[in-house]
């Protein structure tokens, strides 16, 4: 299984699988207006020779993608480096101010991309100990003393803090928590050689995939989809039901997409699979829908798990002994 080279909350590498036999291998095109860690377009059938177009609202994962299909080596060479709490906060805080306009340049050329912002990412996220990495919304910034030198404050009651740095400030905090120590989080801080060659097979298993940055919607237009057959299109909004685990509205989210789902599950060139909790996205179900379980751990019909998977009518169908197989 190819792994993307950051933690994240979420994943699907374990549903690749399930998601693929229903979507199938011989789709026109592939959609995933929210890609993530794109565990799932990674980990793809070889047999599939399609369009690929995916989005991240966030800029830093667009262009961790855009850096990767670019240039994998010199993203592996912005990630190797130690641990160092120093380190973390100075490039979290940089990462956080300079989000805004990477965003920007991201949805301007569909050819840009920033390696060192894509590496310092990556390495932050493996680092970082639980949420709010890049997130914005913490307290301490970055303010210069009475020689100019920069060090980071803590802001007053959440009014920021005064002469902050232009390239550092902009009135937007972050969290402060020290870094991953133990084993199981040492950071990316393998040999450079070993790093570069899994960012190349990351490179490869990209493909051409067209990566955007922006809002879901700027890449969901049915006809668009389906000009080279049927579309395979995977949702996988913040769930409803996890509230503050992400940073937008997760609850807007995923009612947006589901009212999109509404409108659009009954055309037959669209195999939409549409991911959620027990209970979330029933309704559904009486269009025609079928739901299936997965499993984090790997099974899927009869886990104990909240995770399911709604895939809309046009989806092929699998026999009951199939299935049986991924139990």
């Amino acid at each position: 299984m190819v792994k993307a080279p950051f933690p994240y909350f979420g994943g699907k590498s374990k549903a690749a699988e399930l998601i693929w036999s229903h979507l199938g291998a011989d789709a026109g095109n592939w959609i995933e207006p929210f890609f993530g860690s794109g565990a799932v377009w990674l980990n793809r059938p070889k047999e599939f020779t399609g369009w690929a177009t995916v989005n991240d609202l966030s800029g830093d994962i667009a262009n961790v993608w855009r850096s990767m299909q670019a240039d994998p080596e010199k993203v592996a060479e912005a990630v190797f480096w130690p641990v160092n709490e120093c380190d973390l906060h100075a490039r979290h805080l940089w990462l956080v101010n300079n989000a805004k306009t990477l965003s920007g340049r991201l949805m301007a050329d569909p050819d840009y991309y920033d390696a060192k912002a894509a590496g310092w990412w990556i390495w932050g996220a493996s680092s970082w100990i639980g949420g709010g990495w890049c997130a914005g919304d913490g307290p301490w910034h970055a303010e210069e003393d009475e020689d100019g030198i920069p060090a980071l404050t803590l802001g007053d009651g959440g009014r920021g803090v005064k002469r902050q740095l232009p390239h550092l400030g902009g009135g937007t905090g972050v969290n402060r928590k020290l870094p991953h120590l133990g084993d199981g989080g040492r950071g990316v801080n393998r040999k450079l050689e070993w790093l570069q060659e899994w960012f190349r097979e990351l490179q490869e298993r990209m493909g051409e995939a067209r990566v955007c940055c922006g809002d879901w919607e700027r890449i969901m237009s049915p006809g668009t989809m389906t000009r080279n057959g049927p579309a395979a299109v995977l949702l996988d909004p913040p769930y409803s039901l996890t509230g503050a685990v992400y940073a937008q509205d997760s609850s807007s989210v995923s009612g947006d997409v589901r009212a999109w789902c509404r409108a659009n599950g009954g055309d037959p060139m669209l195999r939409i699979a549409f991911c959620g909790h027990d209970g979330e996205h029933n309704e559904l179900e009486l269009m025609g829908w079928t739901v299936e379980t997965w499993d984090k751990g790997g099974g899927y019909q009869g886990a104990d798990d909240r995770e399911r998977i709604w895939f809309s009518p046009g989806c092929l169908k699998l026999e009951r002994d199939q299935m049986d197989l991924f139990a």
